[in-house]
């Protein structure tokens, strides 16, 4: 609390984690290296009768994740990352392609719906704190764009879509993804375990 009064403007969750961290380093002789994790939870306005609420929110359901890792030697390791997204195909999504044997029992299809909740980590390659960009917001502006990548590799045109043959080829492309379009991401994880939604055949009911 102290930190954030400090504060003259607003800054990324990022930013706030490396400002803790340098703290407890600077200012404690003993604390050679400081591990900040925080978690932001989103707010989101309230629409009323189609008209956004003055003073009402609402609980977002993913959350926006961070671990900062700074040395007093000024050596950074940050991470960001989201929790809690859950997303759901209708159609376009198929299970097929994958190795069988005499042990399997699961057949291939090629429709299907496919849910499931996203949990994502990248760590950017930024290790000093002087190499960290100094523009306000950033870190926040490339969650969002990494939310958006993640996102539109998931369900593809919003017409046509995109076909996945399983979850794990498209969390494979929606890692690549966001390799490919951010250079300051060194690396992402991701989990992606199904929500399973059984079909029930009432054809003859």
């Amino acid at each position: 609390y102290v930190k954030a009064k400090e504060c003259s403007e607003i800054l990324s969750v990022e930013d706030f984690a490396i400002i803790l961290a340098r703290h407890f380093t600077s200012f404690y002789n003993q604390v050679t290296t400081a591990i900040v994790k925080i978690v932001e939870k989103p707010w989101e306005r309230l629409n009323v009768n189609g008209q956004p609420h003055e003073h009402g929110f609402k609980l977002g359901s993913e959350k926006h994740t961070v671990e900062a890792i700074v040395n007093k030697s000024g050596a950074l390791q940050l991470t960001s990352g989201i929790e809690g997204l859950s997303v759901l195909k209708t159609t376009k999504s198929g299970f097929e392609g994958f190795v069988r044997d005499k042990y399997t029992a699961l057949p291939e299809t090629r429709e299907r719906m496919l849910a499931t909740e996203v949990t994502a980590a990248w760590r950017y390659s930024y290790e000093s704190l002087n190499s960290i960009p100094q523009k306000p917001l950033y870190f926040t502006d490339k969650y969002l764009d990494v939310k958006r990548v993640l996102v539109d590799t998931f369900f593809g045109h919003p017409k046509e879509g995109v076909y996945s043959p399983s979850v794990q080829s498209t969390l494979y492309q929606m890692a690549r993804a966001t390799l490919n379009r951010f250079p300051d991401i060194a690396s992402i994880q991701l989990k992606m375990p199904n929500i399973h939604f059984i079909p029930v055949n009432i054809s003859n009911k």
